[in-house]
């Protein structure tokens, strides 16, 4: 939420802030760390279902 000071400047007040720094911390990084994980064994796993093992 916004106030405005006295010289009318909006200001973001520190509840605000600390929302959404949870927010990012707690529900956003780790649902894209998770996505992006999966995403990546996904591939990885079509790349070996379709072409097969790569040997070394």
């Amino acid at each position: 939420m916004k106030h405005k000071n006295d010289n009318n400047q909006s200001i973001t007040s520190k509840s605000d802030e600390f929302k959404a720094l949870g927010f990012i911390i707690f529900i956003l990084f780790p649902v894209l760390s998770v996505a992006f994980v999966g995403s990546y064994g996904f591939i990885i796993w079509m790349i070996q279902a379709f072409g097969g093992v790569v040997s070394h």
